[in-house]
């Protein structure tokens, strides 16, 4: 487990990170003024900051307010001489994130006050622009010069500069830049700002190789054999103290150093060729002067090599320490003279002396052994006066167990966290505390780690003599960098789009860059950095693997994270036994290696390919319009072809077909995956498959194509006829080893090549006789054919099998809202228009909405369609490629469209019909004016093609004509009011079937005529199914009461029962509580008979034109049962006028105890005879769905069943509709009715109370049933529609 402070800061710092990876927003702690944000991503970046806040007050402002008195109390107290209150952080990335959050954890934790310090950032526009995440948490920024880091960040004048400026008490340099020149300190030191490091002078005697070994030596620290071993009539080591300038005196440094090649090879003789020699120019690095040797010989040229590659540098000589482990002390050196040793780290897992993993305690050093490194480290440390934290390497061989002294950084390092992680000290922190001029022993994290009760005392330590405490856990780092393992760790630039990382209480990390960030070229590669802790290293070491393969990291960039997972797992990390040079073996010999699944390497070269396939024909057809060639057939190939991927002998036939230009849909086997493809800037691309993002790159060879696929190469050859032998490599013809027509066998060399300078031999890949096809002195390529076989058993060739199944390959999860669909319907590409016209209005909350949805695709549709209207295409295509002659992949773009009318056509007859349900939809008749105009072009197509669009368009545009509520009921009213209206005419006539409900509001007009005759008008026509045998209207005691008795009509005459009916209407101010008796009681006198209850067949309905309360009605009816039965009702039927609107309708069935029938509300009626609903109710559990149709019906049908059934009981959607109108008995208006109800179906599909478990929608069955006389329907209207929609799974 953590240390308890490290805890604390661990889970702070994961708290951030887990954070600000994924949101813009962090805790408190660890977040940036919001001014500062705004500025990063809103306005110009120039000066940057917000003092318009509180997170951004100045250090003058913050002593007004007392925030600064805690932090320099906690200086007094400690014995410091400096409160710092306000740092610039000269670096960026990983550094400059990293010492923000230690120091901001730091002083909420130990002040209470997290912005106790202010923190400005310096940034470069490509900092900003990869949306930085040290920016996010400073307080203010700088913008500095961008381009490379000696424009900015290692630009000693530009950070002094913006350090005045700002007004910062001390500059924190991080790592790398400038952190090591020593001009930084120097010069802040001139301008009485604070470098929190190391002073000028033994910074700048460490940046010399030789002068910092001589200094070792003089601490008695060990160095491996060396030309400054070697200084004294007795060969002791070389020794010095630093003059007044700070530096080795000239005499000591000159002994050291190899002025010529003769001293060299003087040198060489006392260090000894045995393990080799390794000759350095002092002021050498990144590989250049440096050479090994194991021969005088060679070291006289490489002398000359090297003085020549690093012009001026003295050159020193080191004897090569072969096994070694590179082990560092983490120190810290205070003004006081004090050095402690925080433990130290094993970062021998390097890379081209570039470090993979870094780890502590370095437990490969026994504990003996590794005290003595650390005095040497603290003796090293306060004999050159060195200040704030620095790491002393060593290389250390583990079978000798000797140690020597390699360099002294004078900077903190990356790794820093792994010895926080174990010792539980705060490093940023700590160095500020230096700084501050605390003693090392006042340090709170320090006196724990050594043990002390009270942290806050200020008794003194000797840290050459005490021992910290035993340290009981163990960290593993890994480091996170924008790298290809693949090809050479090679860094890679671009976009971050996410980071996907949790931190545990075993693995911990923080990156330098958030979501929508980016790696830009001039960054470091590093990004992100993980450590995992455990009771032991191989608990940490589980820890760190399972963490790698969590992370996923989405975007441009290519990461190392697959590799260090297997180098994490190789057997010799696991034991530990690893040296410094074990990485670049594994690299060396490619023994470690990610291998792409076999189905991710075929379709992303599908993928590759299909993206070649559509840029080649879009290609060729813009070739072909800039000839004046018309023909526009090769259109469709851009979009729909098939394509062949072979890999490991087996062939995949693939068909592609484009949803929209960045989705392609694969098909292999029936088995269908779509898959968004982006084209970056560079030209490759980035597919979303099997829940990752891929970047898949390539390109075609002779021998086949080099696909790259997440950077891993994979060669997939060209399926070559087996009786070809054909060249891999460059070069010409030397010799056949056979003669022509001989017999040669399979892996015998048949040829020999010449290919740079070498004579190679190419072996027969089958057995069989020979034919030559070239002759020898010929020039070759790879791919060019050298010879013919005759097979000597073609049998037994290898055969090349057609794939089978489907791709092991998870499907991305696409999310198209209906208006990308129709957008992509539209412009040509492949999708299902029926549900795309549903999906359209998922979101429309309101008809504005609506509208503009359908407003736009119909423009859409027309733009294109009404250039090619009674026009010849030929023309057409001739005047858009003379029109966009500078852009004709648009001429292809409207052809494209054009080409699939027939798709495009029936998504605009579906958004006519959801465009026909908006009055019902939305409660407003009347269609908004910018609709109306492109419905009236739709409606004025001329071509044949267009036939069914202009019908509907013109018939909803008739249907817009439709006068204003109140209109329809005056003219309702002036109609029953004229002497010569027939009111059996009238009931009866397709004009009234939108106006039926307008009587119920004339129910309660002023004029007892029109009572009367409206109230035997609704009779009429709600019963207009049935035969009415006689019907009277009379006025009783004010209200107005219609009676009439009736049959059946499709039963026949002689078998129908006779029947009959009431409507009363109940004036204002009255209740069916108290009208209901006296309606029952009249009602009851004027029947024949008593009813029979076992069979009523009466019905009563009650107008109620003051409105009602449902449950006060349905008491009311209950209340009078016994009546009802008594009279044989067989329903009550309640109307509730509203205004300007429908009525509401409830119904009370005798069945139902004459309680309300929920599947009946608001229907009228007869309906619920009409529609047979009574026989579903037999076979099943009955529930209405919402419909939009005012006349249709739909429910959810739960089958009556005792069987339990573990997905509950088989479910049938049933959508049930009455029209009467009177296109309907031809092909056309049957069709448009059943497609109605078709879309009222696919909208019930969509209902959450419909499981799709329990009702499989793939076993469906169609059942058409229209409700309207047989003789009037054309059953082969019926025949035909259902004959080209057969393959619908649905029920009607």
């Amino acid at each position: 487990m953590l240390k308890r402070g490290y805890a604390i800061a661990a889970a702070c710092l994961a708290a951030a990170v887990a954070v600000t990876a994924f949101t813009p927003n962090a805790p408190s702690a660890f977040v940036s003024n919001q001014a500062a944000r705004s500025a990063l991503f809103g306005g110009p970046s120039v000066a940057h900051d917000a003092s318009s806040t509180e997170l951004s007050m100045s250090t003058v402002e913050a002593e007004a307010t007392g925030t600064g008195t805690a932090l320099e109390d906690y200086v007094k107290a400690r014995g410091g001489n400096l409160p710092i209150k306000k740092v610039l952080i000269a670096n960026n990335g990983m550094a400059a994130t990293k010492a923000i959050l230690s120091m901001r954890q730091w002083a909420y934790m130990e002040l209470g006050d997290e912005n106790a310090i202010k923190f400005v950032a310096m940034a470069t526009a490509e900092d900003l622009k990869a949306n930085a995440e040290f920016v996010r948490l400073a307080d203010t920024f700088v913008e500095v010069p961008a381009g490379k880091n000696l424009n900015n960040y290692a630009n000693v004048d530009v950070i002094t500069k913006v350090a005045q400026e700002n007004g910062v008490d001390a500059v924190w340099p991080g790592w790398g830049h400038a952190s090591e020149n020593p001009k930084l300190p120097n010069t802040l030191k001139a301008m009485g700002i604070k470098f929190i490091g190391p002073p000028g002078p033994v910074m700048s005697v460490l940046g010399d190789k030789i002068a910092a070994n001589i200094l070792a030596q003089t601490a008695d620290v060990s160095s491996i054999p060396w030309s400054g071993s070697y200084g004294g009539p007795e060969d002791g080591p070389l020794q010095a103290e630093l003059n007044d300038e700070g530096t080795i005196p000239d005499e000591i440094f000159e002994k050291a150093t190899c002025r010529s090649v003769e001293e060299a090879v003087e040198a060489a003789k006392y260090i000894g060729y045995e393990n080799g020699i390794m000759i350095k120019a002092s002021e050498g690095g990144g590989g250049k002067g440096i050479r090994f040797v194991d021969n005088e010989e060679d070291l006289k040229n490489a002398y000359v090599q090297v003085s020549n590659e690093v012009v001026g540098s003295p050159i020193f000589l080191m004897q090569l320490c072969k096994n070694a482990r590179h082990i560092e002390v983490q120190i810290v050196g205070d003004e006081h003279g004090n050095a402690v040793a925080l433990n130290g780290r094993d970062c021998s897992t390097q890379r081209r002396f570039q470090k993979i993993f870094e780890e502590g305690p370095p437990v490969i050093v026994p504990p003996e052994t590794f005290r003595q490194m650390e005095r040497a480290a603290q003796r090293l440390t306060q004999s050159i006066g060195y200040v704030g934290a620095g790491t002393v390497e060593y290389l250390f061989n583990a079978d000798t167990g000797n140690y020597f002294f390699l360099e002294l950084n004078p900077r903190l390092q990356v790794e820093h966290p792994v010895t926080e992680g174990i010792t539980g000290t705060n490093l940023p922190s700590t160095q500020l505390q230096v700084a501050m001029g605390i003693p090392l022993y006042n340090i709170p994290a320090v006196r724990k780690l050594y043990g002390k009760e009270d942290i806050y005392g200020t008794d003194p330590i000797d840290f050459l003599v005490d021992e910290y405490k035993d340290i009981d856990s163990h960290v593993i780092a890994a480091r996170i960098t924008a790298e290809n393992p693949d090809e050479g760790f090679k860094p890679t630039s671009g976009s971050i789009e996410r980071i996907k990382f949790q931190s545990t209480s075993d693995v911990w990390g923080y990156f330098s860059v958030g979501a929508n960030g980016g790696i830009h070229e001039f960054a470091d590669s590093q990004f992100g950095h993980l450590f995992a802790t455990g009771p032991t290293r191989e608990a940490a070491r589980k820890s760190l693997v399972l963490a790698l393969k969590e992370i996923e990291v989405r975007g441009e960039i290519r990461t190392t994270v697959e590799y260090l997972v297997q180098l994490l797992e190789t057997q010799e990390f696991k034991e530990n036994t690893i040296d410094t040079s074990w990485l670049d073996g594994l690299i060396k010999e490619k023994s470690v290696y990610v291998e792409k699944p076999a189905h991710d390497v075929v379709l992303g070269a599908a993928i590759l390919k299909a993206r070649e396939h559509i840029m080649t024909e879009t290609a060729a057809v813009v070739e072909s319009l800039e000839k004046g060639q018309v023909s526009t057939a090769g259109i469709a190939g851009i979009t729909s072809f098939n394509l062949e991927i072979a890999y490991k002998d087996t062939k995949y036939p693939f068909h592609v077909e484009l949803t929209s230009p960045d989705v392609y849909l694969f098909t292999v086997n029936g088995n269908s995956i779509d898959v968004p493809v982006t084209v970056t800037a560079e030209g490759g691309l980035v597919a979303e498959f099997g829940g990752e993002t891929h970047r898949i790159d390539g390109r075609d060879e002779p021998l086949g194509l080099r696909l790259s696929l997440d950077g891993v190469t994979i060669l997939m050859p060209t399926i070559f006829d087996p009786s070809e032998l054909r060249t891999d490599v460059t070069g010409k013809v030397v010799r056949y080893l056979q003669d022509n027509g001989a017999d040669v066998e399979e892996g015998t060399p048949y040829v020999e090549v010449e290919a740079m300078k070498m004579i190679m031999p190419i072996k027969a890949s089958e057995s069989g006789k020979i034919t030559h096809a070239l002759s020898p002195g010929t020039v070759i390529s790879a791919g060019d054919l050298l010879a013919s076989l005759e097979l000597k058993d073609p049998s037994k060739v290898k055969k090349i099998l057609n794939f089978e199944g489907a791709l092991d390959v998870t499907a991305a999860e696409i999310e198209t809202d209906g208006k990308a669909a129709v957008d992509n319907i539209l412009a040509g590409y492949k999708g299902d228009a029926e549900a795309a016209a549903q999906a359209a209005f998922a979101d429309a909350s309101d008809l504005a909405s609506a509208s503009a949805t359908v407003v736009e695709a119909f423009n859409e549709y027309l733009r294109v369609e009404t250039i090619f209207d009674g026009k010849l295409k030929d023309d057409v295509v001739r005047q858009l490629a003379k029109d966009n002659a500078a852009s004709l992949e648009s001429v292809i773009d409207i052809n494209r469209a054009h080409g699939v009318m027939d798709t495009r056509n029936k998504l605009v007859l579906g958004l006519l019909r959801q465009v026909e349900t908006f009055s019902d939809r939305f409660g407003e008749a009347a269609l908004p004016e910018d609709l109306l105009a492109p419905l009236e072009q739709l409606s004025n197509l001329k071509g044949r093609e267009y036939g069914e669009i202009t019908i509907a368009a013109d018939s909803i545009i008739r249907q817009t004509k439709i006068p204003a509520f109140e209109v329809r009921v005056a003219d309702l009213r002036k109609q029953l009011l004229d002497s010569e209206t027939d009111i059996v005419a009238l009931a009866k006539s397709s004009t009234l079937s939108a106006g039926v409900d307008l009587l119920v509001s004339l129910f309660s007009d002023e004029d007892a005529k029109v009572r009367a005759a409206a109230a035997e008008t609704y009779v009429r026509r709600v019963y207009r199914a049935h035969r009415i045998i006689d019907l009277s209207v009379d006025d009783v005691d004010g209200r107005i009461e219609c009676t009439w008795s009736f049959r059946f009509a499709d039963v026949p005459e002689d078998q129908s029962v006779v029947r009959n009916g009431i409507l009363s209407v109940v004036p204002e101010g009255g209740s069916l509580d108290a009208a209901l008796p006296k309606i029952l009681d009249d009602f009851g006198g004027k029947l024949d008979s008593d009813a029979s209850s076992e069979n009523p067949v009466n019905v009563v309905h009650v107008a109620l034109v003051g409105g009602s309360d449902a449950a006060a009605d349905e008491k009311a009816i209950t209340d009078n049962k016994s009546k009802l039965n008594m009279i044989g009702v067989r329903t009550v039927n309640t109307i509730i006028p509203v205004a300007k609107n429908d009525p509401l309708y409830y119904a009370y069935p005798q069945c139902n105890g004459y309680t309300e029938d929920p599947l009946r509300r608001n229907m009228r009626p007869t309906f619920h005879h009409l529609l047979e609903l009574g026989r579903l109710d037999q076979n099943f559990d009955l529930q209405r769905l919402p419909a939009v149709g005012r006349n249709v019906q739909v429910y959810i049908g739960s089958e009556k069943t005792a069987k339990p059934m573990r997905t509950g009981p088989p479910q049938v959607l049933f959508v049930r509709g009455i029209s009467v109108t009177p296109g309907l008995v031809s092909s056309a208006g049957a069709s448009r009715a059943l497609v109605q109800g078709l879309d009222e179906l696919e909208r019930a599909q969509a209902n959450s109370k419909v499981s799709t478990q329990a009702s499989p929608v793939s076993s469906s069955t169609l059942f058409p049933s229209l409700r309207v006389p047989p003789r009037r329907l054309p059953r082969s209207s019926v025949r035909s529609w259902i004959r080209s929609r057969a393959s619908l799974p649905t029920v009607f």
